[in-house]
């Protein structure tokens, strides 16, 4: 049935069994038995399978049957047939209505999913292939199976001082760590363009994280994020860590992390002041990876309770004799797969970007 509402398949015959079994068996067994409430039966089971006209459709269709077996047996008038046939008639309604009422329920539940799609994709926006100088790949998990988005974060602007990121994990779950999510996105897409420094875009990103945390009622709210900046005209990454883990490098010779000076989370910065913010820069040679990710990568736990062995796992894989040919998509589709054999259920959101300065594209 085309109609069906999408519950199990197996329920959705079931109406039209019991209508043809009533029918057969009234037709087919003495008339001392009755088999007249198979059909008040019917209605209800369409209603667990089928969208309104449907459940309809069996309603009236046990209601014809019911007056054509009784007037084939002579009792289309009697008292007991009436009271069976009201019985059947109030069934049927309280299943239509219970039918119109959850479809109307599902709809506005819909609408409600829809727009909250919708609203998440605009903060986590699908990453370009590529953004200046930088070939890129990645993917996010959240742990809650039913949100696209939960209190990680990663977004990619392109500006006069190169391709800037930010990958980060907020304080905290649900509804307030997405309203922290917007507010990092929103501030760092705007200073990330007009900020000449990235210590500069992180001081932004503190300002409007203590401005939420005075709307909060004092609730402190800080995100670990590392930032990363590609200069167009050099093969370097700078790189501001405030307490995340660290950024790896993957090449031939092995996967190592970066060393970053220490720093607080953003939105904690004011208790070391502005000189804890320095940016370091590395040398990227051609063909070097950077792994940025949240702890939710590294803190996935097996059956075993055993830690996901992030650097491990990519060394064995893309690096030494037998490694296999090392692409920021390659990377990230290993590292997405292999996290889901190793722990197939999250406790934590998830956010991997792998990152290849390549040559930049000639100007016209």
């Amino acid at each position: 049935m085309t109609d069906s509402a999408g519950r199990a398949p197996w329920i959705a015959p079931l109406p039209w069994v019991l209508i043809a079994a009533s029918v057969t068996l009234e037709l087919t067994t003495p008339s001392a038995y009755s088999y007249l409430s198979l059909l008040s039966a019917a209605t209800p089971l369409a209603a667990l399978a089928y969208r309104t006209r449907w459940v309809v459709a069996v309603a009236v269709t046990g209601a014809l049957g019911m007056i054509a077996l009784q007037i084939d047996q002579g009792h289309a008038y009697s008292s007991h047939f009436l009271v069976d046939f009201g019985a059947n008639a109030l069934i049927a309604g309280v299943a239509v209505f219970f039918t119109v009422t959850v479809h109307r329920s599902t709809q506005r539940l819909e609408r409600v999913q829809a727009l909250a799609e919708a609203a998440q994709r605009a903060l986590l926006r699908p990453l370009p292939r590529r953004v200046g100088a930088v070939a890129l790949a990645g993917f996010y998990r959240a742990a809650d199976t039913e949100a696209l988005v939960g209190g990680d974060l990663y977004g990619v602007r392109q500006s006069a001082w190169g391709t800037r990121m930010i990958l980060g994990d907020v304080r905290g779950k649900g509804n307030g760590a997405v309203a922290t999510v917007a507010t990092a996105l929103a501030t760092f897409r705007e200073a990330a363009a007009v900020q000449e420094t990235l210590a500069d875009v992180a001081e932004r990103i503190e300002t409007a994280l203590a401005l939420d945390s005075a709307d909060a009622h004092d609730e402190e709210l800080f995100v670990t994020a590392v930032l990363l900046e590609f200069p167009a005209d050099e093969p370097v990454v700078r790189l501001l860590n405030r307490g995340h883990p660290p950024v790896l490098r993957l090449d031939a010779e092995g996967v190592r992390p970066l060393d970053v000076p220490f720093a607080l989370p953003l939105g904690l910065g004011g208790l070391l002041g502005a000189s804890a913010q320095s940016e370091v820069t590395h040398p990227l040679d051609d063909g070097v990876l950077l792994v940025a990710y949240s702890d939710g990568i590294t803190e996935a736990r097996d059956t075993h309770d055993e830690f996901y062995p992030l650097t491990g796992r990519l060394g064995s894989v893309f690096t030494g004799r037998a490694a296999q040919r090392r692409t920021p998509a390659r990377v990230a589709e290993f590292i997405e797969n292999d996290v889901a054999e190793w722990a197939p259920v999250l406790k934590d959101d998830a956010v991997v970007l792998v990152l290849e300065r390549v040559a930049p594209r000639p100007t016209s």
